[in-house]
């Protein structure tokens, strides 16, 4: 079978919010695996403004909270339209109220640490337009001598997150659970998307297979809630985005989730 690469795109604040905290917490993971000092900070930094909060982006946990009590209306729903799947839908909705309880182990501590930790604000410092006290002049040089010690360094915070993660996971895949896939041809690389009237909708996930996103195509989106514009653009090595004109197969689905009412 073809391996796909799936595009997130957020079609509500609250969707963006939650795609934001995801890939913060899986960027981290994989940076720490990797034993690569600076990624980890970077990442470490991104999902410090998840969850704190930073310059008008909103704290993550409040609107990832809000996000299950959508699933779970959604889930509530469809028990009293399809009143013969009742029990499997109640036992989702339970997972629903355990992930929501999960969140908050660990979190008080994550939070602590990433608003407290030196090497993470030095590097988030080292960020800003104006680094007067030069973070950015002795970053590099001092991250792989502290990196010596990673894993004092970096297990605390990530057995904080620990919890956090999962629920997110278990969240992301129930997501995709409710919806099936369609398939559709971008015609000339570019493909339009009508939601149906009268649902919202929160996320729109566009797949592709590994093989073409591996040739530097990637969709580019545009539009509003009712209408929905895809551009295929060819990414290539040193060189500004070209519009791609060939026809691209690619399956789509969307979410009625994660919408703000």
């Amino acid at each position: 079978m073809t391996e796909m690469v799936h595009f997130s795109f957020a079609l509500s604040p609250r969707m963006r919010a939650f795609i934001e905290l995801r890939d913060g917490l899986n960027s981290l993971e994989t940076a720490c695996v990797n034993q690569h000092g600076a990624n980890w900070l970077h990442a470490a930094c991104d999902l410090r403004a998840s969850l704190l909060g930073d310059q008008g982006r909103k704290g993550a946990i409040s609107e990832l909270i809000a996000l299950f009590g959508d699933l779970k209306s959604y889930l509530n729903k469809l028990c009293d339209d399809a009143p013969q799947y009742r029990e499997k839908i109640q036992q989702s909705c339970d997972q629903v109220d355990m992930l929501i309880a999960q969140i908050q182990s660990g979190l008080p501590e994550a939070c602590d640490y990433l608003a407290k930790d030196a090497l993470v604000n030095a590097y988030l410092n080292a960020q800003k337009k104006h680094d007067w006290l030069g973070h950015k002049l002795c970053m590099q040089q001092s991250i792989k001598a502290i990196w010596s010690k990673s894993d004092a360094r970096t297990l605390p915070l990530h057995q904080a997150l620990a919890p956090l993660s999962s629920a997110v996971d278990s969240l992301d895949q129930m997501l995709n659970d409710f919806v099936g896939w369609k398939k559709c041809i971008a015609n000339g690389g570019t493909g339009h998307i009508t939601p149906e009237r009268g649902k919202s909708f929160g996320l729109l996930v566009i797949a592709l297979p590994d093989d073409t996103v591996a040739e530097g195509i990637i969709p580019d989106i545009s539009g509003n809630r009712l209408a929905i514009r895809l551009r295929f653009q060819r990414w290539s090595a040193g060189q500004p985005p070209a519009d791609h004109n060939e026809d691209i197969p690619y399956a789509m689905m969307l979410v009625p989730i994660g919408y703000a009412t």
